[in-house]
């Protein structure tokens, strides 16, 4: 008998031990193929055959879909340019260049995967093809809970999020790597007093 609770020990060790270390990378290991320019960090294999295990996992268990290779990319940011998380609470700016591609979008998600619901006549989206360009055809968006003139991605509540912005039709999904791609800064601009 006592052997037998020994091999009934030792197998479910066995198996918690394993999940929760599948889990563990599931959530921290961000993939073999990770792009990373500043704080934006992607992959570009994700949505393809070839993506590691560990990605077919996070996708599996979020349910989102992914861009295939050579349709996009899609580039999330938890940190600003400074390495401080992302706050609800904090307004930003993004500045700088982008990658050509067809069309872009902005969003922000929780830590969840789910879409931050700004409320109201606020927008908690952008697509490029109503930014509002300057003279050189850069586009600053601001992003927080504080209305901007220009480009606005409003935030509510409080805590970390996830800014994703998504490229389609883009060069970046598919070429080798050897060119630097331009991503904007992330500069925090200011935040309420909880923050």
């Amino acid at each position: 008998m006592r052997f037998l609770f020994l091999i009934l020990l030792t197998f479910g060790l066995a198996l918690g031990l394993g999940t929760l270390s599948v889990a563990w990378m599931i959530d921290h290991f961000e993939g073999t193929e990770i792009v990373v320019v500043g704080p934006w960090h992607a992959d570009r294999t994700a949505g393809s055959p070839s993506a590691d295990p560990y990605a077919k996992a996070r996708q599996a268990r979020s349910g989102n879909l992914t861009l295939g290779l050579g349709e996009g990319v899609a580039f999330r940011a938890r940190v600003d340019s400074d390495n401080r998380e992302l706050r609800r609470e904090c307004s930003y700016r993004l500045e700088g260049a982008y990658p050509p591609a067809r069309i872009a979008t902005l969003a922000a998600y929780d830590f969840d995967g789910r879409l931050i619901e700004a409320g109201g006549e606020r927008p908690d989206n952008l697509v490029s093809l109503n930014w509002m360009r300057e003279d050189d055809n850069a586009a600053v968006i601001a992003v927080g809970p504080v209305a901007r003139p220009g480009n606005w991605l409003a935030t509510a509540g409080d805590g970390g999020y996830i800014l994703a912005l998504t490229f389609y039709d883009t060069p970046v999904s598919t070429d080798s790597g050897a060119a630097p791609i331009p991503m904007p800064h992330i500069v925090r601009t200011d935040c309420q007093p909880n923050g």
